[in-house]
């Protein structure tokens, strides 16, 4: 009978064991990410990180599914401890990737490694054609494929450079992928965001995307039209989109989000209107235009009585990347310069890559990190 007793016991305290390890053996907060492979390889081996450093975790994935076009492989970790990929096929490593619980997974193909949609179709979408200035300017609006003009609203992000992220052969290094990446994140969540993309190409480029916000420190870049760019965006584009999409317009469901000029810029309209802004995703951004002192009596003299937008700061420092260099040092002091103008320490953060390059490459993969400050479903952020 003590027998019979004790093997009960055993098989209860193992089961709650089981239960409490979840099925994947490890941790109940473990996400399971999923890697197409296009190249059909034998096999993917996964290794988790915290970008500040620490422990990591190695996973031989798993076989999951395999079709005559690829062979896709599962693997988890837990998402509070790590916030990136390395994916190793054949001994080759890919660049460091996003890691969250809106990454659905990744695909490895000819343009290296791509956001896992799940094979949905290439994203499609609309196009509308402003008046700017003496001439015109497109916009592209990407919505969800369920995507219902009388059903559940949307939220939307903002974006400068709208030429080079919804069309793959965008760039030599494709796309920024921003339509696969909010798919993805709905594969993984209820999260449902319209991207607008704003055609900001050509000569006008640099000079449309430069706020003169005091002395800069390149001649090249003296009287910019950022304040022109600015109201274009919140009283032109943002009430077209008000109007005609099915998507919330309070400023905890919009965001905005760009990288290099992009990002200096798209970190001075949320700045600009706070009110209207819930973050702002600033990758690989200029900030280095502009003087620490420039930019402390800036931020200083803002209003943030409406809210102050989340902050996300993302750049590489490759030492083949001249360009990347440079804006990594700009990068860095904007924490300092943050902090100095009193903006709330728990409403900014920096990530960095230290291998990363000027190339949509990188901010193709960083950019689910991004949604993850943008639409957070946790306070367990890997330290910062």
């Amino acid at each position: 009978m003590k027998k019979i007793l004790c093997l009960i016991i055993c098989a209860a305290l193992l089961a709650a064991a089981l239960a409490a390890c979840g099925t994947q053996g490890g941790s109940k907060n473990e996400h399971t990410i999923y890697i197409r492979d296009e190249y059909k390889h034998d096999g993917v081996t996964a290794t988790f990180f915290n970008s500040n450093g620490g422990d990591k975790k190695e996973v031989k994935a798993k076989p999951a599914e395999s079709t005559e076009k690829y062979t896709e492989f599962t693997c988890a970790a837990d998402p509070t401890l790590y916030d990136r990929v390395i994916l190793t096929v054949d001994e080759k490593d890919t660049v460091e990737l996003a890691f969250n619980e809106h990454t659905h997974g990744w695909v490895l193909n000819s343009q290296r490694v791509w956001p896992n949609d799940s094979g949905c179709d290439p994203p499609k979408t609309d196009r509308h054609t402003f008046d700017y200035e003496n001439r015109t300017k497109n916009v592209f609006i990407w919505t969800p494929d369920d995507y219902d003009p009388k059903g559940e609203k949307c939220a939307v992000i903002y974006m400068p450079d709208g030429q080079n992220l919804f069309v793959p052969t965008a760039t030599s290094t494709g796309s920024w992928a921003v339509a696969e990446s909010a798919r993805a994140m709905l594969e993984e969540s209820d999260i449902r965001t319209v991207i607008v993309g704003i055609e900001t190409d050509g000569a006008w480029r640099d000079s449309e995307l430069t706020p003169d916000i005091g002395e800069v420190q390149s001649e090249e870049y003296k009287d910019g039209k950022g304040e022109y760019f600015s109201d274009f965006v919140v009283n032109t584009v943002m009430p077209y989109i008000e109007e005609n999409y099915n998507v919330y317009t309070d400023r905890e469901h919009t965001h905005i989000c760009g990288s290099s000029s992009g990002g200096i810029e798209s970190f001075y309209i949320a700045m600009e209107h706070p009110d209207k802004f819930g973050s702002v995703g600033a990758l690989s951004p200029a900030f280095i235009l502009y003087g620490d002192k420039t930019w402390e009596k800036y931020l200083s003299e803002k209003d943030f009585s409406a809210g102050y937008p989340t902050v996300y700061m993302y750049c590489g420092n490759s030492k083949t990347d001249d360009l990347e260099q440079l804006l990594y040092a700009g990068t860095v002091s904007m924490s300092a310069t943050l902090k100095k103008a009193g903006y709330p320490e728990d409403k900014y953060v920096t990530k960095i890559y230290e291998d990363g390059g000027h190339k949509e490459l990188y901010w193709r993969v960083i950019f689910p990190d991004y949604l993850r400050y943008a639409f957070p479903v946790t306070s367990d952020y890997p330290e910062r």
